[in-house]
C-alpha cells in the first residue's frame, strides 16, 4: 500500500507499525506546512487500509518511536531503544562506544570500540534478547572506516553476549559504487526463534534473514536509485505474516510479508572487546596565528546524513570530526528540501537539538546548517546556508527559488551563506552579497574550482562560474572548503580519495572557539581553504589579514607563512593576472615577504603530495 508524500495535504515521514488495541496500525507524522499531525491508519491482514486519523500536534515533533509510535522530541531518539521488556542505550565517552543492555534488572556490555556506534534495535525473547546497531569498526583490524554495517547480538538470560554463527556473507566494508553500507536497523523475531532484520543502506532497504543455517543473502526493497528516504525500516510481527513500512521517495510504501521461519540461529561468543585503533594525538606544530594571540581552527562545514540523501544518523557527523579526525567544528547541511525531502520544523528542531549536544566551547564547535538545494544552472544552484540561533527557522527553497530573494530573509535572521561545486551547479553571481555571501567553498569531494582543468580535477564544465572568472567579474568573497560528503567510499567514483570526508577543510582565526566565533571568522573572511589536510597557513597584505578590503593601492606587500603536515613543494602569489609568483619551498616549514598588484592577491600553498591551501584574498581595490 503506497502513501503518497502529500498524502491529504500531509508531508509524510516517519513511519511505525504497532499494536492499537489489538489491531496492526501504521503510524506517520504528516505536516501541513504549519503543523504535524499524528497520522494512524488501521490495518487489514492484506495491508489494505480500514480506518484514518489525523490529529494535531501542539508542539512539532521530530519522529514516532519505532516500537509504540509515541511522538518523540529529546535530542538522544538515536542512541537508545526500548521494546517494553528491555532497554538498549549507546554511550560514547573519549571516542569510545559502549552498547549497554538493561534488562530484568541486570546490565549487559554488548559492544565496546573506538568508533562509532549508533541506532540501537532490541527485540526480546523469553530465553534472552536480540540487540542491533551498526558501527564504523572494522572486522578485520579493528579500526573505524567511513562504512557502516550493522551489528545483531544475542544476549541470554545469564547475560553472556553472543554472535549469530557464520557472520553476514554480504557484509563488505570497501565495496565501491552507489549501493553502500547497511545501518538504522530493525529486528523482527519469528515463532520458531528465526529473526528477520531490516536495515538501510544509501540507496536501498533491505530484509536479511537469519535461523538455523544462519544469515541469508540480503534482499532489497527498494528501486537503488539515488534519493532521500527515510532512516529506518519498521516492522511488526502478527502470526504468520510481518507487517513492514518505510519512507521511500515518493511517500510511504508498506507491505505484508512471510514472518521469518528456519529455526533459532545458532551462536558463537561474540568479542565485546574491540582491540583499540590510536588514539589521535594533539598537533605539535607552531599556529602561525598565535603571534597574534589567536588560533587556527579546523573544520568541515558540509556533509550529509540519512535525515536527506547520505548515511548515517545527525550524531554520527559530530562525533566523527571530533573524535576520529580530531577537527576542531563541523556542520550538518542537509538538504532541506531535495528529491521528495521536506525538513519540517520539527526535524529541524531536532537536528539544532544535536548540534547543541555536542558545542562544547573551548573544545568543539557545532554549527547550525543546512543545504538550500536551487535549481542547477542557469538557476541558483546549491548553497549552505550557517544560522546563528535554534530559533531561526528554514528558508526553504520550495518557497524561495531564486538566490537573489533568499539575501533579504538569511539578512534578516543574521545567516549567512556559501555557493559550492560551483563549476557543476552553478556560482549564482546575481544572488551575491558581501554581507550574506561572504565566503565561497572552492574544494570538495566534488573537485577544485578554483579555475578550470584543475590538477585536483572537478566535476561539471561550467568553466565561466569558476572562482577566477568570478572574482574577475569584480565578485569579492572568501574561501572555504568542505568534504561535502555523503558517507561513500570515493563518492561514486567522483572523489579523489577513499575518504571522501577528507576532501575539504576550512580554517578559521579566532580568539576563541565556539559556534559564533566561527561564524564571526565566515562573515569577516578571516577564513582559508585547504583540500582536507591541516595546512597551517597565515597570510598578511600591507599587514592586514585574510579576506580584508584595502583602499586602493597599485601594490602591496604580502607576507605568507606555513607549516605544511608533509614537506611544502611551493607557494603561489595569485592575483587577477594570473600565477605572479611562484616561490619553491624546501621542508615543512616555509615563509616569505613579497609585493603584488592587481584588485586582488592571495597565498596557494602546494604540498610536495598535491595538497593544497588556499588563503582567502586580500582585495586591494
Amino acid at each position: 500500500m503506497p502513501l503518497h508524500a502529500h498524502a491529504d495535504g500531509l508531508y509524510l515521514r516517519s513511519p511505525v507499525l504497532h499494536l492499537v488495541d489489538g489491531t496492526p496500525t501504521l503510524s506517520v507524522l504528516g505536516w501541513d506546512g504549519a503543523v504535524d499531525h499524528l497520522v494512524r491508519i488501521t490495518l487489514d491482514a492484506d495491508g489494505s487500509a480500514h480506518g484514518r486519523t489525523a490529529t494535531p500536534l501542539d508542539a512539532p515533533v521530530h519522529s514516532l518511536d519505532p516500537y509504540d509510535g509515541a511522538p518523540r522530541t529529546d535530542a538522544a531518539a538515536e542512541l537508545s531503544a526500548d521494546d517494553g521488556t528491555a532497554r538498549v542505550e549507546v554511550v560514547h565517552e573519549l571516542g569510545r562506544s559502549r552498547v549497554v543492555l538493561h534488562r530484568g534488572g541486570r546490565t549487559t556490555l554488548v559492544f565496546d570500540a573506538r568508533g562509532i556506534a549508533v541506532c540501537p534495535a532490541v527485540a526480546s525473547v523469553d530465553a534472552g534478547t536480540f540487540v542491533a546497531f551498526h558501527h564504523d569498526v572494522r572486522e578485520d583490524d579493528g579500526r573505524p572506516d567511513v562504512a557502516k554495517w550493522i551489528a545483531v547480538r544475542y544476549v541470554d538470560a545469564d547475560g553472556a553476549v553472543f554472535e549469530i554463527e557464520g557472520g553476514m556473507p554480504d557484509r563488505d566494508r570497501d565495496r565501491e559504487g552507489v549501493e553502500q553500507s547497511f545501518e538504522f536497523p530493525h529486528l523482527v523475531v519469528g515463532a520458531d526463534g528465526a529473526i528477520a532484520l531490516f536495515g538501510r543502506g544509501s540507496h536501498n532497504f533491505y530484509r536479511q534473514d537469519a535461523g538455523a543455517q544462519g544469515f541469508g543473502p540480503r534482499a532489497p526493497r527498494s528501486d537503488g536509485e539515488w534519493g532521500s528516504r527515510g532512516r529506518r525500516v519498521v516492522a511488526l510481527r502478527v502470526g504468520d505474516v510481518v507487517y513492514v513500512a518505510r519512507r521511500e521517495k515518493k511517500g510511504i510504501e508498506l507491505s505484508v510479508e512471510p514472518a521469518p521461519s528456519g529455526g533459532t540461529p545458532r551462536f558463537t561468543p561474540a568479542t565485546v572487546h574491540v582491540q583499540s585503533a590510536p588514539t589521535p594525538t594533539a598537533d605539535p606544530r607552531p599556529d602561525p596565528a598565535a603571534r597574534y594571540g589567536k588560533r587556527t581552527y579546523f573544520g568541515d562545514l558540509q556533509q550529509h546524513s540519512a535525515h536527506s540523501d547520505g548515511l548515517g544518523s545527525a550524531d554520527e557527523a559530530y562525533l566523527r570530526a571530533r573524535d576520529r579526525y580530531g577537527d576542531d567544528f563541523v556542520a550538518l547541511t542537509d538538504h532541506e528540501a531535495f528529491l521528495g525531502k521536506r525538513t519540517p520544523p520539527g526535524e529541524w528542531d531536532y537536528l539544532t537539538c544535536v548540534a547543541d549536544r555536542y558545542e562544547q566551547p573551548g573544545r568543539f564547535a557545532a554549527v547550525y546548517a543546512y543545504e538550500w538545494t536551487g535549481a542547477r544552472y542557469p538557476g541558483p544552484g546549491h548553497k549552505c546556508v550557517y544560522v546563528p540561533r535554534r530559533d531561526v527557522p528554514i528558508v526553504s527553497r520550495d518557497d524561495v527559488p531564486r538566490g537573489a530573494d533568499l539575501l533579504a530573509p538569511l539578512r534578516a535572521q543574521g545567516a549567512i551563506a556559501a555557493p559550492h561545486h560551483i563549476g557543476w551547479t552553478g556560482a549564482d553571481p546575481e544572488g551575491h552579497a558581501e554581507d550574506v555571501v561572504p565566503v565561497w567553498e572552492i574544494c570538495s569531494c566534488h573537485g577544485c574550482y578554483e579555475h578550470a582543468d584543475h590538477p585536483l580535477g572537478q566535476r561539471g564544465e561550467l568553466h565561466d562560474q569558476l572562482v577566477d572568472r568570478m572574482l574577475a567579474r569584480g565578485l569579492r568573497f572568501g574561501f572555504t572548503a568542505s568534504s561535502d560528503s555523503h558517507g561513500l567510499l570515493y563518492h561514486h567514483g567522483e572523489c579523489r580519495t577513499r575518504d571522501p570526508y577528507r576532501t575539504g577543510l576550512t580554517a578559521v582565526v579566532c580568539d576563541r572557539l565556539d559556534r559564533d566565533a566561527v561564524l564571526d571568522a565566515l562573515r569577516a573572511r578571516r577564513c582559508y581553504a585547504t583540500s582536507g589536510v591541516k595546512i597551517l597557513l597565515d597570510v598578511t597584505v600591507d599587514g592586514a589579514p585574510m579576506g580584508s578590503f584595502l583602499t586602493a593601492r597599485e601594490s602591496a606587500e604580502v607576507e605568507v607563512r606555513a607549516e605544511g603536515v608533509t614537506d611544502l613543494a611551493r607557494i603561489d602569489l595569485v592575483t587577477d593576472e594570473g600565477t605572479v609568483a611562484s616561490f619553491p619551498c624546501s621542508g615543512v616549514s616555509a615563509s616569505l615577504t613579497s609585493r603584488a598588484g592587481g584588485r586582488y592577491v592571495y597565498a596557494r600553498v602546494v604540498q610536495a603530495d598535491g595538497e593544497m591551501a588556499w588563503s582567502s584574498p586580500v582585495f586591494l581595490r
